[in-house]
């Protein structure tokens, strides 16, 4: 490529060095394989045990203030190891595929602009396996069109590395405030009709709360939204392993777009709403008038991780229907064109349900 025909002089390029993943059996480079977490050559099938460290370890706040935060997008050259192409990149991309020979490159972890990636949850299956889940899960969604499960063509799923913030806290609350409790009481007048009263019982609270939050997840991009996050959720503890390029071989990675701060601000409203239902729960009370609280953080500390994500869709009637896959568990969060006849016969059914309840109830 020739840089300057994209990029001015001022962007300031630099040279960044690319993980080496050389083959022991041909010296082509090999890529991370999810089936038997090593690397493999897919020329001639030598592998490669991977290294892996489950201790990963929370990183102290106090570390980030080392770190600027702003918008200016640089950009790098890196070099391909297998056929020497020289690929321009932005400083939100870490782990990609050469456009020319298809060899899996990853930017060393040294060489990664800002806060560096610590921990990671490594692919646990492959994309055809990927694939094959998801065609299952669109074809047991009842409610989806059938002229689109039955002509179902789904894309070949690109594994992503998508990148995350976790967050730890102990926190201690003072808080005050003015909680209720619904109550209710019956009546019977002179025509002997009985009447249900609901009522409020206001009391006024005041004390402290200690909590702990641990690994509260918040994206830590803009390119899947927090709701597909959520719904891509849980990713099990238990996988989490040490960051190593490895695992990163083959596959996409960007590196996150969201400051750490901006991202405890939404980890914070999160505890924030936690302690305040706990409070609430331990008055037994279901009404909140108000509930000052003051939130104090202990030992604050954070990961910068990578989850894995597949991402797919398939094409219905001029429109994308896209899908992710949780490529630790399987789990599947997508959209699709919904069949407008089941959706009338479920309403109709609820009609008729709620039509007997009434019928049932004034013949009674």
């Amino acid at each position: 490529m020739v840089e300057d025909q994209y990029f001015a002089e001022e962007k300031k390029q630099v040279k960044k060095s690319i993980g080496n993943f050389k083959c022991g059996g041909c010296g082509a480079n090999m890529a991370y394989d999810p089936n038997t977490s090593k690397l493999i050559c897919k020329y001639c099938g030598y592998t490669q045990n991977i290294q892996s460290d489950a201790f990963v370890m929370e990183r102290d706040f106090s570390e980030l203030t080392a770190h600027k935060f702003g918008r200016e997008d640089k950009v790098k050259t890196v070099t391909c190891t297998n056929c020497g192409a020289t690929e321009i990149l932005h400083n939100k991309e870490i782990a990609f595929l050469c456009p020319f020979c298809d060899s899996p490159l990853v930017v060393n972890q040294s060489e990664i602009d800002s806060v560096k990636p610590d921990s990671l949850i490594p692919f646990m299956f492959d994309g055809k396996k990927a694939k094959e889940y998801c065609i299952k899960w669109i074809k047991s969604r009842w409610f989806a069109a059938r002229a689109f499960k039955k002509e179902l063509k789904l894309k070949k799923p690109n594994g992503v590395y998508y990148p995350i913030w976790t967050f730890d806290s102990h926190t201690m609350t003072n808080y005050k405030g003015r909680l209720g409790k619904t109550y209710t009481t019956t009546h019977t007048d002179s025509k002997g009709h009985v009447h249900t009263t609901t009522h409020v019982r206001w009391f006024n609270v005041e004390g402290m709360r200690k909590n702990f939050f641990d690994d509260i997840i918040i994206n830590a991009s803009n390119f899947v939204s927090d709701r597909t996050i959520a719904k891509l959720m849980p990713y099990p503890q238990t996988l989490y392993t040490v960051y190593s390029n490895e695992y990163l071989a083959g596959f996409l990675a960007n590196h996150y777009t969201i400051d750490p701060f901006s991202a405890f601000k939404t980890a914070e409203d999160r505890m924030r709403e936690t302690i305040k239902q706990e409070i609430m729960r331990s008055y037994h009370a279901d009404k909140l008038d108000y509930l000052n609280m003051n939130i104090v953080h202990n030992k604050k500390s954070f990961k910068s991780m990578f989850v894995p994500i597949y991402l797919t869709g398939a094409k219905y009637k001029e429109k994308i229907y896209r899908q992710y896959i949780n490529g630790a568990t399987g789990k599947i969060f997508g959209k699709y064109p919904t069949s407008v006849f089941k959706i009338l016969l479920v309403v109709l059914a609820a009609l008729g349900i709620i039509a007997i309840i009434a019928f049932l109830a004034y013949t009674g």
